[in-house]
């Protein structure tokens, strides 16, 4: 990877819970067929393993799609960086310096009946990698995204969030600009940007972001608390796309990719089942 160039790399999770797909399927079917009186409660939830069946998710499922956009990190990044670790200075020789955004768009299995509460993200490096930086450190950033009710994110070459304007995959390249598409659902997909002097940029409406905290666990962990904007818990999001957006700058042996593990753990809420957890992993290399 050249220092101007920026690697994407996308996969699809599956979010399962304990319900199986079939299980659902005629849980829902029941439900429409009770008189409105009957169904006014919440049945506690029922468990049994996973059956998957054609037609996609049902019920308490979700379908996460991960990206991993990597680059060079700028020299005079790397530099301030170092001045606030002098006692990496020593090893830079053998060290390559990479900067990692990862954008998670979560949709629903069946948004008529689900809604997604809360969650927990792992992010986990090898243990060889040392997470330097990272960003946002607190909710209050995204909150003031979403507040400014803008259609891009910027994040700096130093990692700082910012609203922005939208691009627009007609919208014309600066030099040494590049465009790439992220996906966000089946068939569906975000416009990114890159440069080396300014960063990054992404089509992403204000209204889909989450809130999340970041915490780091040790020097390659991170642990991330997702939730809707406030005020929480039992606002409706039916129908629309959960984003989040993360972003690091990590040190790793030289010539070694920034792989990156990533367990995702979320609660969702139904008139059907009550309360229930769903989760899934990927590995992106």
């Amino acid at each position: 990877m050249t220092d101007t160039s920026v690697s994407v790399k996308s996969s699809e999770v599956t979010l399962g819970s304990d319900i199986g797909i079939s299980s659902a399927i005629l849980m829902k079917d029941v439900y429409l067929s009770l008189p409105e009186k009957q169904v006014s409660g919440e049945p506690s939830p029922l468990s049994q393993p996973a059956i998957q069946c054609e037609g996609g998710l049902s019920g308490p499922n979700a379908m996460v799609y991960i990206t991993k956009i990597t680059n060079r990190t700028p020299d005079e990044v790397i530099g301030h960086l170092l001045s606030k670790n002098p006692s990496l200075i020593s090893s830079t020789g053998t060290l390559a310096f990479h900067s990692v955004i990862l954008t998670m768009s979560m949709q629903m299995g069946d948004p008529s009946t689900t809604r997604f509460i809360n969650g927990t993200i792992d992010i986990i490096f090898p243990p060889e990698t040392t997470i330097l930086d990272y960003s946002p450190k607190d909710k209050g950033t995204i909150t003031a995204i979403i507040e400014n009710g803008s259609n891009a994110i910027a994040i700096s070459p130093g990692l700082v969030f910012l609203s922005s304007a939208t691009q627009g995959s007609n919208t014309p390249l600066a030099p040494g600009e590049h465009r790439f598409g992220i996906p966000i659902g089946q068939g569906e997909q975000i416009t990114g940007t890159f440069s080396k002097k300014t960063g990054y940029s992404f089509d992403v409406l204000a209204g889909v972001l989450l809130e999340y905290q970041g915490m780091p666990k040790n020097e390659h962990e991170m642990f991330w608390e997702i939730y809707p904007p406030m005020p929480p818990g039992d606002v409706e999001r039916e129908g629309n796309e959960m984003l989040a957006v993360f972003s690091f700058i990590i040190q790793t042996p030289d010539q070694v990719p920034p792989g990156i593990t990533v367990h995702i753990e979320g609660r969702v809420k139904g008139k059907l089942w009550g309360m229930i957890s769903v989760k899934g992993s990927v590995v992106l290399q």
